[in-house]
C-alpha cells in the first residue's frame, strides 16, 4: 500500500471512531473539520518565525473615506458616527481573531494626530450616483487620496457613500449606494452606505422604520443589517470569500461571510445568536498585513505552490475527506477548504481547515453535505506573507447522501491517462489505465468511461448536413460542417479546443465530441426540418474563470437560454427541432468581460 493511501485510511478510521487528536510536529493522523488548539499554536508560530527571520513594517492599513454627492450635505454627525462604526468593526475582528487563537492582532486604521479614525471627506463631481457606480466613485476618490500621499492601490479602502434616503417624518429609508467589496492581501475596496441613523449606539433602538429592501423593521435591526454589512463587505476587501456556518458551528450564530451581515448584534435585542468569524477565515486573516504591525519582506511575492499526493475519499455521514501535502516557495501556515454546491453563488459553501505539519502534510473533511447536489471543492493554501493559492476539484452527492468523487479521482489519480489522451493515443491511454487502476475496480470504471468516448470518435466537420444518410438515427453536430462559424478568440475548432490542453473539458470531466465557442461565438447549421431533437450540454472549458450566456435559436427565434454560466458542470438542453430549418448556437459575454470566456458545446447530438 502506498504511504499516501495509508495516510488517508488512518484518517478515515480516526474520524469514524471519533479519535480526534493532533500534535504539533507530527503528521496529521486524523481527518477533522477544524484545526485543533495545538495546531493553531503551530500556525501562529510559523507566521511569527517568518516575520522574525526578515521583518519589515507592515504596509497594510484601512483608509476610511466619506463620499458625498455635490448636491447634498453629509449625513448628520457623520464623522463621530463613522468613527464608532469603524471601531465596532475593528473590535469584531480583533475579538474573533483572539477567540481563534490569534491574539494581539488589531486592525490597522489610518488615524489622525489625536488617535481618532481619520475620516477623509470627498465631494463628488456630480449629483447622480447609483448602485452600479462603485468604480466611478472610487475614481473620484483616488485624486483626493493622492493629495494626502495615500496610494489607493496599496490600501484597503472603507468607502462610505452618503446615498441613503432617510425620511424621519414618514419613518422610511432606502439606499441607492454601491454596496459590495473585493480585494487581496495588499489592497481592496469596500463600498458602504450611510445615513444619520446608522450608529452602533442604536442597536437596541425599537423605533419602527420601513426599509426599502427589508420592509417594516426597527432602527435597531436596520443598524444590525447595515453595520453588519460594513464588517461583511470589509471582509471581501480583505480577500475573504463567502461561506456559511456548518451545523456544528451554528451554536455560535451566523457566519459573517454568509448571512452574518444581517444578524450582527441581534443578541443585544434577544433576537438570535449574532454573528461570528469562521476558523477558516481567521486563518486567512492571521497573516494579513492589516492585522500585523510587522510582516516578512516577502509580502509582495506570489508563491509557486503545489498540492502533492492529493487524495479524496468518501467519509462518514455524507462527508468528503481530503488529504495531501502542500509545498511551495513560501511556507503555508494553513490549508482551508470550501465545499461549494452549485447554483447558490458561494453563499452556501461550508468550510474546513487544517494546519500542515512541518512536512506539509494535512488532512480535513467537509462535514455532512447536502444530498442530490454537485459542487466545487476549493482547496486554499494560506501563506505566511498573507497570500493564498487555490486548487479546485469537483464533487457531487447522490440522493442517498453518498459522495460521488469520480471526477476528482479522474483528475488526481488518472492524470497520466489523460496526458496520454492529450497526444491522441487512445491505446497508450488504455495501457496506462491498466497500469494505474488494475487493483481498483472503481477507478478502472471511471477511466474506462472516458476512454470509451474516444474509442468511437467521429471525425470533426467531416460531412455536410444534406449528406447525412436518411437512415442515420443520430449524428454529433461537431461532425457537420457549419454554414457559418465565428469565435471570439483563436479559431473555430471541433472535438477539441485550440490550446495545448487539447481535450474538451467540463466540470473536470473529458469529452470526445463538442464545439469550441469562445465568446462571442456563433455557429449556424442548415438542418432543414430533418431532425426531431437536439440535446447536449454547454459550459466553460476546464476551470477557466469566464462567465457567458448561451442561446440556441431556430430560424432566428430563441429556443433556449442559459445566462451567466461559469466553470462547473454547465447546463443541459433537450429541444424539439422538428420544424427548424436553420439551427444557430450563440455564445455571448455573461457580464464580466470576454477574458476567459471559453464557451464549449459538449456532445451536441441531433436525433431523428
Amino acid at each position: 500500500m502506498k504511504p499516501s493511501t495509508l495516510f488517508v485510511l488512518i484518517g478515515i478510521v480516526a474520524a469514524i471512531t471519533g479519535d480526534i487528536h493532533e500534535c504539533a510536529g507530527q503528521s496529521p493522523a486524523i481527518v477533522r473539520m477544524q484545526a485543533s488548539a495545538p495546531s493553531i499554536t503551530m500556525a501562529r508560530k510559523r507566521i511569527g518565525q517568518a516575520v522574525k527571520a526578515d521583518p519589515i513594517d507592515s504596509p497594510g492599513r484601512v483608509v476610511v473615506v466619506y463620499f458625498t454627492p455635490r448636491d447634498r450635505p453629509p449625513a448628520a454627525n457623520h464623522s463621530s458616527r463613522i468613527r464608532r462604526i469603524v471601531e465596532e468593526t475593528a473590535g469584531f475582528y480583533e475579538r474573533e481573531l483572539k477567540r481563534h487563537g490569534f491574539a494581539n492582532r488589531s486592525m490597522h486604521v489610518l488615524r489622525n494626530q489625536r488617535g481618532q479614525v481619520d475620516i477623509i471627506d470627498v465631494v463628488g463631481e456630480e449629483t447622480d450616483y447609483d448602485k452600479p457606480d462603485g468604480r466611478r466613485i472610487r475614481e473620484e476618490v483616488i485624486p483626493v487620496l493622492r493629495q494626502r500621499g495615500i496610494d489607493a492601490d496599496a490600501s484597503v479602502l472603507l468607502l462610505f457613500c452618503n446615498l441613503m434616503d432617510y425620511d424621519p417624518v414618514a419613518s422610511k429609508i432606502s439606499h441607492h449606494s454601491p454596496y459590495y467589496g473585493g480585494g487581496n492581501h495588499l489592497s481592496g475596496t469596500a463600498w458602504q452606505c450611510d445615513s444619520e441613523i446608522l450608529d452602533p449606539r442604536r442597536f437596541r433602538d425599537p423605533t419602527p422604520i420601513r426599509d426599502g429592501e427589508y420592509g417594516r423593521i426597527t432602527i435597531g435591526r436596520h443598524n444590525s443589517i447595515f453595520i453588519g454589512g460594513v464588517i461583511h463587505e470589509l471582509g471581501h476587501a480583505l480577500s475573504l470569500p463567502h461561506c456559511r456556518q456548518r451545523p456544528d458551528e451554528a451554536e455560535r450564530g451566523t457566519a459573517l461571510m454568509g448571512a452574518g451581515n444581517r444578524t450582527y448584534a441581534q443578541q443585544l435585542r434577544g433576537e438570535g445568536k449574532g454573528t461570528f468569524l469562521t476558523q477558516t477565515h481567521a486563518l486567512r486573516l492571521a497573516a494579513h498585513p492589516v492585522f500585523n504591525r510587522q510582516v516578512p519582506r516577502s509580502i509582495h511575492d506570489r508563491p509557486a505552490t503545489d498540492f502533492k499526493h492529493l487524495l479524496v475519499s468518501a467519509g462518514p455521514r455524507r462527508s468528503v475527506q481530503v488529504a495531501g501535502q502542500v509545498s511551495g516557495t513560501l511556507p503555508a501556515h494553513a490549508v482551508v477548504a470550501y465545499f461549494d454546491p452549485d447554483g447558490g453563488g458561494d453563499y452556501d459553501a461550508t468550510t474546513a481547515s487544517a494546519v500542515p505539519d512541518p512536512n506539509g502534510k494535512f488532512a480535513l473533511h467537509s462535514g455532512p453535505l447536502r444530498p442530490k447536489t454537485s459542487g466545487e471543492l476549493r482547496l486554499v493554501s494560506c501563506h505566511i506573507n498573507g497570500t493564498t493559492s487555490t486548487r479546485s476539484l469537483r464533487y457531487s452527492v447522490n440522493a442517498d447522501g453518498s459522495p460521488d468523487l469520480s471526477v476528482a479521482r479522474l483528475e488526481l489519480e488518472l492524470k497520466p491517462v489523460m496526458d496520454e489522451l492529450q497526444t491522441g493515443t487512445v491505446d497508450n491511454a488504455k495501457a496506462r489505465l491498466s497500469e494505474i487502476a488494475s487493483s481498483d475496480p472503481d477507478l478502472m470504471e471511471i477511466g474506462q468511461r472516458v476512454l470509451d468516448r474516444f474509442q468511437t470518435l467521429e471525425p470533426a466537420i467531416s460531412i455536410d448536413a444534406n449528406q447525412v444518410p436518411s437512415d442515420t438515427n443520430s449524428v454529433w453536430l461537431s461532425t457537420i460542417r457549419p454554414q457559418t462559424a465565428e469565435v471570439g478568440w483563436l479559431r473555430p475548432t471541433y472535438n477539441s479546443v485550440p490550446d495545448k490542453q487539447r481535450l474538451l473539458s467540463l466540470g473536470g470531466d473529458y469529452f470526445a465530441h463538442g464545439i469550441y465557442a469562445h465568446a462571442p461565438a456563433k455557429h449556424a447549421y442548415p438542418i432543414e426540418k430533418k431532425w426531431k431533437r437536439f440535446r447536449g450540454r454547454c459550459g466553460i472549458q476546464g476551470n477557466l474563470f469566464g462567465q457567458v450566456d448561451f442561446e440556441i435559436l431556430g430560424d432566428g427565434k430563441s429556443l433556449w437560454k442559459a445566462t451567466r454560466v461559469t466553470a462547473g458542470e454547465g447546463k443541459t438542453f433537450d429541444l424539439d427541432v422538428s420544424q427548424i430549418q436553420t439551427l444557430t448556437l450563440k455564445v455571448t459575454d455573461g457580464g464580466n468581460g470576454t477574458g476567459g470566456d471559453w464557451g464549449v458545446w459538449i456532445e451536441p447530438l441531433l436525433t431523428r
